[in-house]
């Protein structure tokens, strides 16, 4: 951010300098009149006006982004709920399998017991 403000800075002195230098009147035609102004207001509105203009796409871009990363963060939400959900769904299925198998190993011990008793 300092670079930037630095490099407009300088950029603004040249400017300014180059605009003092060259401060003879002109003749500027427009369409319906013709108007004598100093040079240096020329050069001076001239970069004024491509500031601006620079200035307010960076805004349209910086909006955009804004917009892209907020329905980004809504998709990256929505896939975290739903991994969320899978991952308690995984836990559920773990859980059930462990149960499963230890009701086959305490089924397996008691006929085991049963068929030794047996005898």
């Amino acid at each position: 951010m300092e670079k930037g403000f630095i490099g407009s800075l300088v950029f603004a002195t040249i400017v300014a300098i180059f605009a003092l230098k060259n401060g003879d009147k002109v003749l500027i035609d427009f369409i319906f009149t013709k108007v004598e102004v100093s040079q240096a207001i020329i050069i001076f509105t001239s970069s004024i006006l491509g500031a601006v203009t620079v200035s307010i796409l960076g805004i349209v871009k910086n909006l955009k982004f804004r917009k892209e990363i907020k329905e980004l963060i809504k998709k990256i939400d929505v896939i975290e709920k739903e991994r969320n959900d899978l991952q308690l769904l995984l836990e559920d299925k773990e859980d059930q399998e462990q149960n499963i198998s230890s009701k086959v190993k305490t089924d397996h011990i008691v006929d085991d017991n049963m068929d030794l008793g047996d005898d």
